[in-house]
């Protein structure tokens, strides 16, 4: 395993969890926070392990279902991810730093890996993953930040 690979991963990891405070916005508890936090972080390795399989970074035995990577590997870090985020309960994050964060990731991953790397299915699947994570997100902060304290919209 490449050296970089654990700060990149424990790097994503508070993004993910921005994205996902940023999206249920207090609710539906640390279970429902752990499991969103999870497939956000998850939703960059779509990006990620592409890239790395086509550098023989890594290699795989036996070659899955999604650019040749098991999609067992998927379920690994989901549930890597989620059961961290449930041991470290991270709260009150900055949302806002954090989903720029995640959003930034997003699309430079997309550039780099559809025009410089020359893995253009990997870069639509990220970009669609990660992305559905940072519509979420925007949607939520707009629509709750339009809501006046009394739950009337704000003229």
């Amino acid at each position: 395993m490449p050296l970089l690979i654990p700060p990149a991963w424990l790097m994503m990891l508070a993004p993910a969890w921005g994205v996902a405070q940023g999206i249920l916005n207090g609710r539906g508890g640390a279970p429902a926070f752990a499991v969103l936090s999870g497939l956000a972080f998850t939703a960059w390795d779509l990006y990620l392990d592409p890239q790395m399989a086509a550098r023989d970074l890594w290699v795989w035995h036996t070659p899955g279902g999604y650019f040749g990577i098991p999609w067992s590997n998927y379920f690994g870090w989901w549930l890597s991810a989620t059961a961290l985020t449930l041991l470290l309960r991270p709260q009150n994050l900055p949302v806002r730093p954090l989903l720029l964060i995640y959003a930034l990731t997003w699309v430079l991953q997309v550039v780099g890996l559809g025009v410089f790397w020359g893995q253009p299915g990997p870069a639509l699947a990220g970009f669609a993953g990660m992305g559905i994570f940072v519509g979420l997100a925007l949607w939520r902060l707009r629509r709750d930040s339009g809501t006046a304290a009394g739950g009337e919209e704000k003229p």
